[in-house]
């Protein structure tokens, strides 16, 4: 198969890259990667931490080019929802999805994250797509659930989360004995929650609080003048953090190298310190919820609180947690049959609906059309003590 992928942000790149590292090793499908020029297009730094090199940018009517001079069996819009509804609606007028072009590629999508709560704007983003793809048995559930009782035809598919070493085996005897030779507690900075000042400070403080023979170190997803997925109104670095607490930025993967114990409000990289048996916490303290994305943890084991970061008391994941929840076999994953299965079909043209009022979806337009300005100019340190 002939798989386009583009991407609007650092996070969904690491996904889609990952995702189709495997697609074309394993099976030699053919990949060509974009990203699309935005607002939310990650910087040189960024493209190479998430893939260890660099990727075309293209703008909107070069993603059009690109599908014509190509003629993909497949596009990945590996993108959030915004600019994904504007990536179909361009594709459809400029006549690569209606009736006047009956090979259409297949559109797939999905998400770089736990999806628990499965959530119903994504799903009505994601409504023309062909196939989404989750990335555990009880996300399929949820999902398929919500798009029923939504009246969405959406077809879903399992895949391990690609970033996820094939080999893992979450809290081995010798995962955890390397662990435990290692100096760092990082802590995963997510750019939504906790969402208020005092509770980010209340991380830092905790993590300024971490044994005599712990380093604690906070990991950050851009520097100044990167952008993420989702806007971070407080950085950690400009909260007047403790001059013992580092800052880094870069490779998840290179990060937890070094980590001796790993600490999140929910971020998605936890799992992949489960994958490394690097022990971990999930922090408590602002709720369990929804809201808080940590509902997925209960049951878990991981569930914590600053008090135990205080005290470097770490936690492995119930084995019977693992397999329902992002840890099955790839040997179960479907995505690819799945998507082989739709390329070998006929396909009936995309039937595009606009969704939201006029000033909304000119938003969307906007955020698409206006070019990075972090692709522009050579990132910045990090703000606060010892950036790096």
């Amino acid at each position: 198969m002939r798989i386009l992928a583009v991407s609007d942000s650092d996070s969904y790149l690491k996904w889609s890259h990952a995702l189709l590292r495997h697609a074309a090793s394993d099976e030699g499908h053919l990949v060509h990667e974009v990203v699309l020029s935005n607002v939310l297009s990650p910087s040189v730094d960024q493209m190479i931490a998430a893939t260890g090199g660099t990727v075309d940018r293209v703008g909107i009517m070069g993603l059009v080019a690109r599908v014509r001079a190509l003629r993909p069996d497949a596009v990945l819009v590996s993108c959030t929802g915004p600019a994904l509804e504007v990536v179909i609606d361009t594709l459809h007028a400029a006549g690569l999805l209606g009736p006047a072009n009956p090979g259409r590629p297949v559109l797939v999508t999905g998400f770089p994250g736990i999806t628990v709560p499965a959530n119903e704007l994504a799903l009505r983003f994601r409504r023309h797509v062909d196939l989404v793809i989750v990335h555990s048995r009880r996300e399929l559930r949820e999902h398929r659930v919500l798009a029923a009782s939504l009246g969405l035809p959406t077809r879903f598919a399992l895949a391990r989360l690609p970033f996820l070493p094939d080999s893992a085996e979450p809290g081995t005897a010798a995962a955890r004995g390397a662990a435990r030779d290692r100096q760092d507690v990082l802590f995963a900075a997510q750019s939504l929650v906790p969402a208020q000042e005092e509770q980010r400070r209340a991380i830092l403080a905790a993590l300024a609080d971490v044994p005599d023979g712990m380093r604690p170190v906070v990991k950050v997803r851009a520097v100044v003048g990167e952008r993420q997925a989702h806007n971070e109104d407080l950085p950690y670095a400009e909260l007047d953090p403790d001059p013992r607490i580092m800052f880094r930025a870069g490779s998840m993967a290179d990060a937890l190298q070094r980590a001796r114990g790993f600490v999140t409000v929910s971020s998605t990289a936890v799992l992949e310190a489960l994958a490394m048996g690097i022990p971990s916490i999930v922090l408590s303290d602002f709720g369990v919820d929804d809201a808080m994305i940590t509902t997925v943890f209960t049951g878990s084991g991981l569930l914590g609180t600053l008090d135990d970061v205080r005290a470097g008391r770490f936690a492995h994941p119930h084995p019977d947690w693992l397999e329902d929840n992002y840890f099955h076999n790839r040997s179960d994953d479907e995505w690819l049959d799945e998507l082989a299965h739709l390329v070998s079909e006929p396909r009936m043209p995309v039937h595009v609906e606009p969704f939201g009022d006029v000033k909304t979806r000119a938003r969307r337009w906007v955020r698409v059309c206006v070019p990075p300005r972090c692709g522009r100019i050579a990132p910045g340190p990090l703000r606060g003590p010892r950036g790096r």
